[in-house]
């Protein structure tokens, strides 16, 4: 990693990491207060801090939670050299600050009981080849996602638990050694629609929202779809739709998408949300792991409902030309092509442009490969290889359902909603 200490603005020591400054060029310490002061949680007993540096994060943070311990962990060997040189180096002596080395197991760390503070310019600092970025990465995204939509998580909640809906549990035991199909908005969605169309009285078929308006174009209606933005945009997925099947949507997702939707709802609740796990608690209603995504989401609804057997149609995890979704996805847009992206390799061989959020969620895919009983196929031939997901192709997808009996998922739809 390539260090450089300067002088600000203001006289005070800053610093860049591979060309990158970790702090403000004009005012760093002040900076760095701004920033620690949107982090701090006054109940939490102990922070994880990524990056020494100079000591300044470290150094607002001891100042701000006095009887917090804060655990930094070193993002290079020389930090703590820089930091006696340059920086705050009183810290080092502080009982309260333990310093780590990078390989901790941030996967490990009970989320509820510490703070994790990751400094942005850090992350990008840093770069992809250390061995740390990708669950920084991942902590990272979920916490802005977060602060960006706590409040509307919230107020969606407390709307959603008014509307009429089945429960999670009605659900349990509902396939058997069967087979589904998980339908995202991707790119190649465009290429495997047709067949889709074919094989679909074959499979239950659940539909991410965004994918939906797609499917209806095909005359491919799904068994169910499943939506968990909680923002208000996420209601062009069902305007002007006519889909009256079954809705699968999160408790915290936009309660305006909830009313539009006419037909039967099932809510969902998700592990990781206190407000989830409370109504859980108190009602024995089962949680759901979510992932990130919707489409992880979806994932873990199909294997709670007990199918073993799940292909993927749409799930790119990236896209190869300039189009980032399937025509007609509500999600659908394009990019600028002197934007800079990462690359991963793609089921055919080739690289593919990605996004950060779409490296989480398919690091997420690949554990769950790793965990779950149920086999997972990916048809999507020009989107991201995703370990331990193989890729099948819609032909051979379609030779081995021949000989498969046609389930009419409809019908036990009905009487699970008409029971109730």
């Amino acid at each position: 990693m390539n260090w450089l200490v300067e002088h600000a603005k203001d006289g005070v020591y800053t610093a860049q990491l591979n060309d990158i400054y970790l702090y403000s060029k004009y005012r760093p310490k002040q900076d760095v207060e701004k920033f620690i002061e949107k982090e701090l949680i006054r109940q939490s007993k102990q922070y994880i801090l990524f990056g020494l540096g100079l000591g300044y994060h470290a150094e607002v943070l001891l100042n701000c939670s006095p009887t917090s311990t804060i655990y930094v962990v070193l993002a290079d060997k020389y930090e703590l050299e820089m930091c006696r040189m340059y920086g705050s180096a009183h810290i080092l002596d502080n009982k309260r600050i333990r310093i780590v080395s990078n390989n901790v197991n941030l996967t490990s760390i009970n989320l509820e009981e510490t703070k994790l503070v990751i400094p942005l310019q850090w992350l990008k600092a840093i770069g992809p080849n250390h061995p740390l970025f990708g669950s920084l990465e991942n902590i990272k995204i979920r916490q802005m996602s977060f602060q960006n939509v706590s409040e509307i998580m919230h107020d969606n909640f407390l709307a959603n638990l008014t509307n009429s809906h089945l429960l999670m549990k009605e659900f349990i035991g509902f396939a058997q050694n069967e087979k589904a199909v998980l339908v995202s908005a991707g790119p190649s969605l465009n290429e495997t629609v047709k067949s889709l169309k074919r094989i679909r009285n074959f499979c239950f078929v659940l539909a991410v929202g965004s994918a939906l308006k797609s499917l209806l174009k095909e005359d491919i209606v799904p068994d169910g779809i499943i939506i968990t933005d909680p923002t208000h945009l996420v209601q062009e997925q069902l305007e002007h739709a006519e889909y009256n099947g079954l809705l699968f949507y999160m408790a915290t997702a936009n309660h305006g998408m909830t009313k539009i939707h006419k037909g039967k709802k099932a809510i969902l609740f998700q592990e990781g949300y206190p407000s989830s796990e409370e109504f859980a608690t108190a009602n024995a209603v089962p949680l759901l792991e979510t992932g990130g995504s919707v489409a992880t989401t979806g994932l873990s609804l199909l294997e709670f409902m007990g199918f073993k057997t799940v292909y993927l149609f749409g799930q790119d995890l990236g896209f190869k030309s300039n189009k980032t979704h399937a025509n007609l996805s509500t999600s659908s847009s394009t990019f600028e092509t002197d934007i800079k992206f990462q690359t991963v390799r793609s089921n055919s061989g080739d690289y593919i442009n990605t996004y950060s959020n779409f490296n989480i969620f398919r690091r997420w895919f690949e554990q769950k490969a790793a965990s779950s009983s149920m086999q997972i196929f990916n048809t999507a031939w020009d989107g991201a290889k995703i370990k331990g997901i193989p890729y099948l192709s819609v032909d051979e997808l379609e030779k081995k359902l021949t000989d498969v009996a046609t389930i009419d998922y409809k019908k036990i739809l009905e009487d699970i909603v008409s029971s109730k």
